[in-house]
Protein backbone atom coordinates (compact mmCIF):
# COMPACT_ATOMS: atom_id res chain seq x y z
CA UNK A 1 0.00 0.00 0.00
CA UNK A 2 2.84 2.24 0.79
CA UNK A 3 4.15 1.73 -2.73
CA UNK A 4 0.82 2.69 -4.30
CA UNK A 5 0.70 5.83 -2.16
CA UNK A 6 4.23 6.79 -3.18
CA UNK A 7 3.42 6.18 -6.81
CA UNK A 8 0.29 8.34 -6.63
CA UNK A 9 2.22 11.14 -4.97
CA UNK A 10 4.91 10.92 -7.67
CA UNK A 11 2.29 11.01 -10.47
CA UNK A 12 0.54 13.92 -8.80
CA UNK A 13 3.78 15.87 -8.53
CA UNK A 14 4.67 15.10 -12.12
CA UNK A 15 1.23 16.22 -13.24
CA UNK A 16 1.50 19.45 -11.32
CA UNK A 17 4.94 20.12 -12.76
CA UNK A 18 3.63 19.49 -16.26
CA UNK A 19 0.75 21.90 -15.75
CA UNK A 20 3.14 24.50 -14.35
CA UNK A 21 5.47 24.02 -17.28
CA UNK A 22 2.59 24.48 -19.71
CA UNK A 23 1.43 27.55 -17.80
CA UNK A 24 4.92 29.06 -17.87
CA UNK A 25 5.22 28.32 -21.58
CA UNK A 26 1.91 30.05 -22.22
CA UNK A 27 2.96 33.05 -20.14
CA UNK A 28 6.29 33.09 -21.93
CA UNK A 29 4.55 33.25 -25.31
CA UNK A 30 2.28 36.11 -24.18
CA UNK A 31 5.26 37.96 -22.75
CA UNK A 32 7.22 37.58 -26.01
CA UNK A 33 4.26 38.92 -27.91
CA UNK A 34 4.08 41.97 -25.61
CA UNK A 35 7.83 42.51 -25.82
CA UNK A 36 7.61 42.18 -29.60
CA UNK A 37 4.80 44.73 -29.72
CA UNK A 38 6.79 47.09 -27.49
CA UNK A 39 9.82 46.77 -29.75
CA UNK A 40 7.66 47.34 -32.82
CA UNK A 41 6.06 50.41 -31.17
CA UNK A 42 9.52 51.77 -30.33
CA UNK A 43 10.63 51.33 -33.95
CA UNK A 44 7.47 53.04 -35.23
CA UNK A 45 7.95 55.96 -32.81
CA UNK A 46 11.57 56.37 -33.94
CA UNK A 47 10.62 56.33 -37.62
CA UNK A 48 7.82 58.88 -37.13
CA UNK A 49 10.13 61.18 -35.14
CA UNK A 50 12.80 60.92 -37.84
CA UNK A 51 10.33 61.81 -40.61
CA UNK A 52 8.93 64.74 -38.64
CA UNK A 53 12.41 66.11 -37.85
CA UNK A 54 13.41 65.94 -41.53
CA UNK A 55 10.28 67.60 -42.95
CA UNK A 56 10.64 71.35 -43.56
CA UNK A 57 6.88 71.88 -43.16
CA UNK A 58 7.27 71.04 -39.46
CA UNK A 59 10.22 73.31 -38.61
CA UNK A 60 9.27 75.41 -35.60
CA UNK A 61 6.77 72.81 -34.39
CA UNK A 62 7.08 70.88 -31.12
CA UNK A 63 5.73 67.38 -31.82
CA UNK A 64 5.74 64.52 -29.29
CA UNK A 65 5.18 60.97 -30.54
CA UNK A 66 3.90 57.92 -28.64
CA UNK A 67 2.97 54.54 -30.09
CA UNK A 68 0.87 51.84 -28.44
CA UNK A 69 0.04 48.66 -30.39
CA UNK A 70 0.53 50.46 -33.70
CA UNK A 71 -1.62 53.46 -32.75
CA UNK A 72 0.45 56.65 -32.99
CA UNK A 73 -0.53 59.62 -30.82
CA UNK A 74 0.83 63.05 -31.77
CA UNK A 75 0.80 65.73 -29.07
CA UNK A 76 2.42 69.14 -28.68
CA UNK A 77 2.08 72.03 -31.09
CA UNK A 78 2.37 72.59 -34.82
CA UNK A 79 3.29 75.97 -36.26
CA UNK A 80 0.31 75.89 -38.66
CA UNK A 81 -2.67 73.83 -39.74
CA UNK A 82 -0.61 72.65 -42.70
CA UNK A 83 2.14 71.45 -40.36
CA UNK A 84 -0.41 69.57 -38.22
CA UNK A 85 -1.76 67.79 -41.31
CA UNK A 86 1.77 67.04 -42.52
CA UNK A 87 2.69 65.40 -39.20
CA UNK A 88 -0.35 63.14 -39.40
CA UNK A 89 0.39 62.25 -43.04
CA UNK A 90 4.00 61.36 -42.20
CA UNK A 91 2.92 59.16 -39.27
CA UNK A 92 0.29 57.33 -41.36
CA UNK A 93 2.90 56.46 -43.97
CA UNK A 94 5.16 54.59 -41.53
CA UNK A 95 5.00 50.81 -41.83
CA UNK A 96 3.14 49.16 -38.95
CA UNK A 97 0.97 52.18 -38.08
CA UNK A 98 -2.68 51.16 -37.71
CA UNK A 99 -4.08 54.61 -36.94
CA UNK A 100 -3.05 58.11 -35.84
CA UNK A 101 -4.55 60.24 -33.05
CA UNK A 102 -3.59 63.77 -34.01
CA UNK A 103 -3.87 65.88 -30.85
CA UNK A 104 -1.49 68.60 -32.04
CA UNK A 105 -2.47 72.16 -31.22
CA UNK A 106 -2.23 74.50 -34.21
CA UNK A 107 -3.44 77.98 -35.01
CA UNK A 108 -6.64 77.96 -37.04
CA UNK A 109 -6.78 79.35 -40.57
CA UNK A 110 -8.14 82.68 -39.35
CA UNK A 111 -5.23 83.11 -36.94
CA UNK A 112 -2.73 82.23 -39.66
CA UNK A 113 -4.25 84.72 -42.10
CA UNK A 114 -4.38 87.34 -39.34
CA UNK A 115 -0.71 86.81 -38.51
CA UNK A 116 0.24 87.05 -42.19
CA UNK A 117 -1.76 90.24 -42.65
CA UNK A 118 -0.29 91.75 -39.47
CA UNK A 119 3.24 90.96 -40.65
CA UNK A 120 2.53 92.43 -44.11
CA UNK A 121 0.99 95.56 -42.55
CA UNK A 122 4.04 96.00 -40.32
CA UNK A 123 6.41 95.60 -43.27
CA UNK A 124 4.35 98.05 -45.31
CA UNK A 125 4.30 100.53 -42.42
CA UNK A 126 8.10 100.27 -42.17
CA UNK A 127 8.43 100.90 -45.91
CA UNK A 128 6.02 103.84 -45.79
CA UNK A 129 7.81 105.28 -42.78
CA UNK A 130 11.20 104.98 -44.52
CA UNK A 131 9.81 106.55 -47.70
CA UNK A 132 8.20 109.33 -45.68
CA UNK A 133 11.45 110.08 -43.84
CA UNK A 134 13.41 110.16 -47.12
CA UNK A 135 10.84 112.47 -48.74
CA UNK A 136 10.75 114.82 -45.73
CA UNK A 137 14.53 115.10 -45.67
CA UNK A 138 14.85 115.71 -49.41
CA UNK A 139 12.21 118.43 -49.13
CA UNK A 140 13.97 120.01 -46.15
CA UNK A 141 17.36 119.91 -47.89
CA UNK A 142 15.89 121.42 -51.10
CA UNK A 143 14.15 124.29 -49.26
CA UNK A 144 16.73 125.03 -46.53
CA UNK A 145 18.79 128.13 -47.34
CA UNK A 146 21.98 126.45 -46.08
CA UNK A 147 21.54 123.14 -47.93
CA UNK A 148 19.69 124.21 -51.10
CA UNK A 149 21.58 123.21 -54.23
CA UNK A 150 23.80 120.63 -52.54
CA UNK A 151 24.06 117.25 -54.19
CA UNK A 152 23.26 114.95 -51.29
CA UNK A 153 21.39 111.68 -51.72
CA UNK A 154 19.15 110.38 -48.95
CA UNK A 155 18.13 106.76 -48.33
CA UNK A 156 16.34 105.39 -45.28
CA UNK A 157 16.23 101.80 -44.04
CA UNK A 158 14.33 100.99 -40.82
CA UNK A 159 14.72 104.57 -39.61
CA UNK A 160 18.45 104.73 -40.35
CA UNK A 161 19.15 107.67 -42.69
CA UNK A 162 22.12 107.26 -45.02
CA UNK A 163 23.47 110.49 -46.48
CA UNK A 164 25.78 110.26 -49.48
CA UNK A 165 27.40 112.88 -51.70
CA UNK A 166 29.87 115.74 -51.42
CA UNK A 167 29.65 118.82 -49.20
CA UNK A 168 31.88 121.90 -49.12
CA UNK A 169 32.81 121.79 -45.42
CA UNK A 170 32.44 119.97 -42.11
CA UNK A 171 30.04 122.75 -41.05
CA UNK A 172 27.72 121.84 -43.95
CA UNK A 173 27.98 118.17 -43.01
CA UNK A 174 27.08 119.02 -39.39
CA UNK A 175 24.10 121.10 -40.60
CA UNK A 176 22.77 118.12 -42.63
CA UNK A 177 23.02 115.93 -39.54
CA UNK A 178 21.15 118.52 -37.41
CA UNK A 179 18.34 118.78 -39.96
CA UNK A 180 18.06 114.99 -40.19
CA UNK A 181 18.18 114.50 -36.43
CA UNK A 182 15.08 116.63 -35.79
CA UNK A 183 13.04 114.80 -38.45
CA UNK A 184 10.32 112.52 -37.06
CA UNK A 185 11.06 108.78 -37.32
CA UNK A 186 14.83 109.09 -37.71
CA UNK A 187 16.57 106.62 -35.40
CA UNK A 188 20.14 107.00 -36.59
CA UNK A 189 22.16 108.93 -39.19
CA UNK A 190 24.94 107.38 -41.27
CA UNK A 191 27.28 109.96 -42.80
CA UNK A 192 29.98 107.53 -43.92
CA UNK A 193 28.95 108.20 -47.54
CA UNK A 194 29.42 111.98 -47.22
CA UNK A 195 32.73 113.43 -48.33
CA UNK A 196 33.98 116.94 -47.62
CA UNK A 197 35.41 118.59 -50.77
CA UNK A 198 38.05 120.64 -48.91
CA UNK A 199 39.69 117.56 -47.34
Amino acid sequence: MQRIGSTLIGVSIAALLGVSAISVAADSTDSSSTVGAAISDTVITGQVKTKIAADSRLHGSDVHVETNNGVVTLTGSANSGTAKDAAEELARNVSGVHSVNNELAAPNATSEVGATVKHAAHATAEAVTDTTITTKLKTKFDTDSQTKGWHVDVKTDNGVVMLTGTVVSNAQKAHLVRVARVTSGVKQIDTSGLTVATE
